[in-house]
């Protein structure tokens, strides 16, 4: 390694981590603003509340705005030399600007196998702590309708509810379903779940089983039947967070087991799960254009390469937006929806690429 590449890599992983501490701690500020009402009503007191919540965050947002992270710094530190002229000198020194790629690239690709990893394994980690801590201290008393709700309570076992209310610990359409070696065993239905709290169990009624036992099937039905299950009423609190816990090997496994059980909602899951490996690919697309636009020298210098590279960021997330909905409610393949922001801002990097100074 040159003491060129050196020096730009140390520059944009420098910058970088100056970025992440300036910008996580104004959200950590927001965040804690927004919660501290409810944190003083639970009671929970300043360690707690960082050692239980707060650890857990950071690796959320992160991950979670990892890329718009990468596009400043390279944006922020690019802008800084080109307005010292360094990369001009660079040029005259007969230094090729594409050569310029290979120290960007290593950091990009850096950047993106970190964030990858953590989308796949170690953010879902932090998401259940984080999740915990919500449900414990900030989430209490909530009582709107909550749809859609799936859950694995145990290996292999997983429950849906198509509507929830707390308020009134009941739900309805819900059904609980068993599979060993991905194969359907149990399958529990009942129009509606509520529950009992003097006898903490849940009672169902309408209800129909259907057990698969050496390849014969036994249906049985009742007008209520009450059971005591692994779940309570407090674990439908943030339902729509459920496939931000799982590894992608365990979301791999629900959407699998979803389909196999006809379940239509399963598209949700693999945007989630394509989601994962578009965000790390996206590192090196915004090293890409943050390069690009940031080497020229213009007027405004800094601040309005900073401006652009907001704008892009904001722009991505509409795109991102857009496509996802489309493969939710439109049959849009899931892979397509989340990857085409990718393809159009790899063309946009590609374009500016091409005009950049040289």
């Amino acid at each position: 390694m040159k003491i060129l590449d050196r020096y730009i890599l140390f520059k944009f992983l420098s910058t970088f981590v100056f970025i992440i501490g300036l910008l996580i701690g104004i959200t950590v500020v927001i965040d804690l603003s927004e919660k501290i009402d409810n944190l003083i009503e639970h009671e929970a007191g300043f360690w707690t509340t960082l050692s239980e919540y707060y650890i857990y965050f950071i690796p959320y947002i992160t991950a979670l705005l990892g890329p718009f992270f990468v596009l400043v710094a390279v944006i922020f530190f690019t802008s800084q030399l080109a307005e010292r002229s360094e990369i001009i000198a660079i040029l005259n020194s007969g230094t090729n600007f594409y050569r310029l790629l290979i120290p960007y690239g290593m950091g990009a690709i850096l950047l993106a196998a970190v964030l990858g990893i953590s989308n796949h394994y170690l953010v879902p980690f932090s998401n259940k702590k984080r999740i915990e801590f919500e449900r414990k201290y900030v989430s209490r008393g909530v009582s709107d309708l909550r749809f859609s709700f799936h859950r694995m309570i145990g290996p292999g076992t997983f429950i849906y509810v198509e509507n929830y209310k707390p308020s009134e610990r009941s739900g309805f359409r819900f059904s609980l379903e068993r599979f060993s070696n991905q194969k359907l065993q149990t399958k529990l239905k009942a129009e509606r779940i509520e529950w009992l709290p003097q006898e903490n169990k849940w009672r169902l009624h309408d209800v129909f089983l259907r057990q698969i036992m050496q390849e014969k099937e036994f249906h049985r039905e009742a007008a209520t039947a009450d059971s005591v299950f692994s779940f309570t009423p407090d674990d439908f609190t943030f339902t729509e967070s459920v496939k931000e816990v799982m590894t992608t090997p365990e979301l791999d496994l629900f959407i699998t087991l979803l389909n196999k059980s006809g379940q239509s909602d399963s598209i949700y899951y693999q945007i989630e799960r394509h989601r994962r490996s578009a965000s790390a690919f996206s590192v090196l697309i915004m090293t890409l254009i943050g390069l690009s636009v940031a080497s020229r020298k213009v007027r405004g210098g800094l601040g309005w390469h900073l401006v652009l590279g907001i704008g892009l960021s904001a722009l991505y997330e509409i795109i991102m937006k857009f496509s996802t909905t489309f493969s939710a409610n439109a049959g849009l393949p899931a892979i397509m929806g989340v990857w085409i922001p990718n393809f159009v801002y790899l063309i946009m990097a590609i374009g500016l690429l091409l005009r950049a100074p040289k």
